[in-house]
């Protein structure tokens, strides 16, 4: 369960209508097909490659990374086309026991399809072929789904309708999180429950939007984990991709307890008011440790969990805000597990395409990129 405290701040009385988004119409009709496939990959492959940028992977990573203290196979990601991370990792990989990923909506994305390409020519070498080991993911109709046929690999279609950063409770991150063993019914119940209760992602995107127009025009996201520091990640596309449009916007800035205490804090306190700060913190812990009773140094820590310190750690960094009149809304989760993971990313979308609402912007699409792509395109084929 998750818990949603503002602090400061009256939760507003808001009409609860019913939330149509493309992404809140939650597949459960497809999860049996799904888990079909991944129970195969799983039954053959110790190791599933993820190849896809953006929302093509970072939902899936971020499920990855909070959980794979449980996984049970392993993903590996190739998310930049930075020769290093290409070259090392196909480098360390078992060929013989790893199956592929390939996700794009386009199918024509530059830096997938060059991973790709690579990756095609590997296997080849190898004489080893793609059906059976490759899936592929994306929009109907385009080059992933053509190449599918050609190879004799599986497709997936991702509805045209949702955009790759929307695309957390689909194919793109469902049959990978699947694979990895973890729970996706319980992914989808929490999703499905911050849609019965939209009171909360509603007051979140209100909050926000009353801050932006206070000059508030940074959104701080501190985890106290450093298991969820791709949440981050995830949550900065989402909130900039969306809503950076017409010369609005609220620039994410991404931070983790306790870590970026000692680094960025300073500002957020004594820096200029210009933020708002949302915290995440773990109830229970799936792992802790307690202190022995003789500790040196600090005879405070004896007979103390490490949990306790890292919760002391939080609720100092807390009061030091909200003495100083920072805006702060507090998510405690019961546990790091898939339902408190669905319930944070659906929230965290709805409040994305309410706040764009407020903003007057359209919060699908990310047309000012394009030049930047086009321009790669022209060097690349010159």
């Amino acid at each position: 369960m998750v818990k949603v405290d503002f602090f400061d701040w009256k939760l507003r009385e808001v009409e609860k209508p019913k939330i149509d988004m493309p992404f809140s119409r939650l597949p459960w009709e497809d999860l049996e097909e799904f888990r079909d496939v991944a129970e195969d990959m799983r039954s053959r492959f110790e190791t599933m490659v993820v190849v896809g940028v953006g929302g093509s992977s970072l939902g899936t990573k971020t499920v990855y990374k909070a959980l794979r203290y449980k996984a049970t196979r392993k993903l590996v990601f190739l998310d930049n086309v930075d020769p290093l991370l290409i070259s090392e990792t196909l480098r360390t990989i078992d060929w013989e026991n790893t199956c592929f990923l390939f996700v794009s909506k386009s199918g024509k994305t530059l830096e997938t399809v060059t991973i790709l390409n690579v990756i095609l020519r590997e296997l080849a070498s190898r004489n080893l072929p793609l059906k059976g080991r490759v899936i592929f993911v994306g929009d109907r109709g385009n080059s992933f789904e053509e190449l599918s046929q050609k190879f004799g690999a599986k497709f997936f279609s991702v509805p045209s309708e949702i955009g790759g950063r929307f695309s957390i409770f689909t194919a793109v991150s469902l049959i990978p999180c699947l694979y990895a063993g973890f729970n996706c019914e319980r992914l989808l119940m929490g999703g499905e429950t911050s849609l019965k209760d939209v009171k909360i992602p509603l007051n979140l995107a209100l909050w926000k939007y009353e801050n932006y127009k206070a000059g508030r025009k940074n959104s701080v996201l501190m985890p106290y984990t450093s298991y969820l520091r791709e949440f981050t990640e995830w949550y900065s596309q989402l909130w900039a991709e969306s809503l950076g449009k017409n010369g609005k916007g609220q620039t994410p800035v991404k931070a983790i307890g306790t870590s970026s205490q000692h680094s960025i804090l300073q500002l957020f306190i004594d820096g200029p008011d210009d933020k708002l700060y949302q915290f995440f913190v773990i109830e229970r812990f799936p792992a802790d440790y307690r202190l022995p009773e003789n500790v040196e140094i600090l005879e405070y820590l004896s007979n103390k969990k490490i949990s306790e310190v890292i919760k002391a750690e939080f609720k100092g960094t807390l009061q030091s805000l909200t003495v100083k009149g920072r805006p702060v809304v507090v998510f405690t989760l019961d546990r790091l597990e898939e339902f408190e993971l669905g319930y944070l990313f659906m929230t965290y979308m709805v409040a994305t395409v309410k706040m764009a609402e407020f903003l007057g912007v359209n919060p699908y699409g990310q047309p000012a990129v394009e030049l930047g792509k086009k321009v790669a395109k022209e060097i690349l084929s010159s």
